[in-house]
């Protein structure tokens, strides 16, 4: 497949995209337990980034199936997800489901901004032809559909809109108001504690009448 298409038209939409100048060499750790497809093979000869234009869907190229940082969302975070879910369930007929559903999927599209979720390989055709692309969202990611039939046929799905593209995890606009709206009903209620406090300790200041109840003082002699 001629991929040249593809890419003039991501960058057409405002996609990241960086071409290969070295040799492609994916991790040991992953290509032992997973056989590429040749079609996502001969993409991840082509290009190093490839995200869209928020950066909240991107396809895993090498650098991402390095990736190994907690902090980040590596290549297998929805297999991490799932698992642990299972170890706090203590659950270990959920934890082995889970184990044995990505032993035969491999992650290749990840998409964070309307939740987690992830497009790969049915590398085993245990939910449809092996090698069709699945598709599958939190929080049930071992429930995944069939989306395409193969690669090719994924990034024409994806040309032709029926991948969901650019969302937010959040408008950065509306996340400034809020804050601001925050701090304001924050700034309200402190000014509100003080207000009462005050009018608290006058009340304390004020004589009362000898009917008050309140068994203070106020502005009385204790000697009267």
């Amino acid at each position: 497949m001629d991929y040249q298409g593809f890419f003039d038209w991501a960058r057409g939409k405002g996609w990241t995209v960086e071409p290969r100048t070295v040799p492609l060499r994916l991790p040991e750790e992953v290509t032992r337990r997973h056989r590429f497809p040749a079609d996502y093979l001969a993409f991840l000869d082509l290009v190093v980034i490839c995200a869209g234009p928020m950066d909240t869907e991107w396809f895993l190229c090498e650098e991402g199936y390095r990736q190994d940082d907690p902090d980040a969302f590596r290549w297998d975070e929805c297999r991490r997800m799932s698992l642990d879910a299972a170890r706090d369930m203590m659950d270990p007929d959920e934890e082995a489901r889970v184990t044995a559903f990505w032993d035969g999927v491999l992650p290749f599209f990840l998409a964070v901004g309307s939740g987690y979720e992830y497009y790969g390989f049915d590398l085993a055709g245990a939910h449809g032809p092996a090698g069709c692309v699945l598709h599958g969202w939190e929080p049930e990611f071992e429930e995944p559909v069939v989306f395409a039939s193969d690669f090719p046929d994924f990034l024409g799905k994806l040309m032709a809109g029926e991948v969901p593209l650019g969302g937010v995890l959040f408008d950065p606009e509306e996340y400034a108001f809020m804050e601001m709206a925050g701090r304001k009903e924050q700034e309200r209620h402190q000014r509100e504690t003080a207000q009462a406090l005050q009018a608290l300790l006058r009340r304390e200041d004020q004589p009362c009448g000898e009917s008050c109840g309140c068994g203070h003082c106020h502005g009385k002699d204790d000697l009267g």
